[in-house]
């Protein structure tokens, strides 16, 4: 029992804060890219991917170790819907890493990389996408726990 709800806390608290990580992008990258923003940016970029591998970890532990079991999440659709969903969500955020990870290299003292409109908008429109897609996961996961759709 208390593991169960150990990986339920985990994975709730985890998606709490992968939405609240790219809300918090999305509301920098509306504003004008300044030193105090770019560090907040990448410091939200790294808060993000330790929230995506505990959504990951504390979701495949649900999935295996509590009262269903992996037989039942394997066997619902709502499941594979989740899963596809999740992975989209990780796709999408490949682009926002490697320009990330570019320009904390590039990044010295206290200069910002130079950032044109049309990329701002790139990455705006990404995240918006991003929450769409988040916003799914708990409607996909209660159909999965009530078990619709599995005849």
């Amino acid at each position: 029992m208390f593991w169960s709800v150990f990986w339920a806390s985990a994975h709730y608290l985890g998606i709490l804060v992968l939405f609240g990580c790219v809300y918090g992008m999305l509301l920098f990258w509306r504003t004008q890219i300044n030193e105090y923003n770019f560090r907040t940016l990448l410091w939200l970029h790294v808060a993000y991917w330790v929230s995506l591998l505990v959504v990951l970890a504390s979701g495949l532990a649900r999935a295996g170790w509590t009262e269903k079991g992996m037989a039942f999440y394997m066997a619902n659709p709502w499941f594979h819907a989740k899963v596809t969903v999740f992975v989209l969500i990780i796709f999408l955020s490949l682009y926002p890493l490697k320009l990330m990870r570019a320009w904390r290299k590039t990044a010295e003292g206290d200069t910002v990389p130079p950032v044109i409109p049309e990329l701002q908008k790139t990455l705006r429109r990404t995240l918006v996408a991003e929450i769409h897609l988040i916003s799914l996961m708990p409607i996909f996961g209660a159909l999965m726990a009530r078990g619709v759709g599995m005849g």
